[in-house]
């Protein structure tokens, strides 16, 4: 593997935020917040117990800027890793 394949390998989530526990609209809030201060190609996952936060609040912050998004489920923990472009 050359090392200009090295720098295009995507990297794991540059930010974490832990919002078990929390209620809509705080994890939105936060997840707002976070992103608003990364620099473009930054990642955060979001870590939430709140099915509404998982799958309406954050999907519908991804879709009004532009950000990607993948999620996952175990147990009752959703993981959320959103991508700013």
């Amino acid at each position: 593997m050359s090392e200009t394949e090295l720098l295009e390998k995507p990297t794991g989530p540059t930010h974490a935020i832990d919002t078990r526990g929390l209620l809509c609209p705080y994890p939105f809030i936060e997840a707002k917040r976070v992103l608003s201060e990364l620099p473009a190609g930054s990642s955060v996952e979001i870590l939430t117990d709140s099915e509404p936060t998982a799958t309406s609040s954050i999907p519908i912050l991804c879709e009004q800027n532009g950000y990607t998004y993948s999620s996952t489920k175990d147990g009752e923990i959703w993981r959320l890793v959103v991508h700013k472009p």
